[in-house]
């Protein structure tokens, strides 16, 4: 996954996928959730962010492929990993985004709850619902995904800072 991380870092987005690929298919037995989790949401920015993602790294050809695959790699994550809150909370907010589901807020405290596990990312979720509530958390959020630039945490950074463009 390091090399993944390195390429997805440098925005060489068509070899990090092969790598989060290779991983998952090659060596399941040592993957980590993130692996499916950070494959997952490069996949969902391929297919549904055409003018904020794909347009401008020049990756056109990929989004049928990335289409076909994020929420596969989700299901082959949750396999793996059935407990863990993000591989459930991403699941549930993709299907959200596209109309499939509703994901209320209390559907996502639910989640945090049943899976118990220390995880900000459902968080900037969260926040979206009230800003004052979820900010400590939302903040905590902020710190990491600062971290490193992967496809997710740009993700998430877009969505918070979106929000909060809308405030003023």
């Amino acid at each position: 996954m390091e090399e993944a991380v390195k390429k997805e870092i440098n925005k060489e987005y068509i070899k990090t996928a092969e790598c989060y690929e290779d991983a998952i298919i090659n060596h399941s037995s040592s993957v980590s959730p993130d692996t499916f989790i950070n494959l997952a949401v490069l996949y969902w920015e391929l297919t549904f962010d055409m003018f904020g993602f794909v347009t401008p790294n020049g990756i056109e050809d990929y989004s049928m492929i990335a289409g076909n695959r994020y929420k596969k790699i989700l299901e082959l994550g949750l396999e793996k990993y059935p407990n863990n809150v993000e591989l459930h909370f991403w699941e549930k907010y993709f299907s959200n985004i596209l109309g499939n589901e509703n994901f209320s807020e209390r559907d996502c405290l639910d989640l945090i709850e049943k899976y118990g596990e220390q995880n900000y990312v459902p968080y900037f979720f969260l926040y979206l619902f009230d800003k004052e509530k979820y900010k400590k958390q939302r903040d905590e959020l902020m710190k990491e995904i600062k971290k490193m630039a992967t496809a997710k945490n740009d993700y998430i950074l877009s969505v918070i800072r979106g929000e909060d463009n809308r405030k003023f």
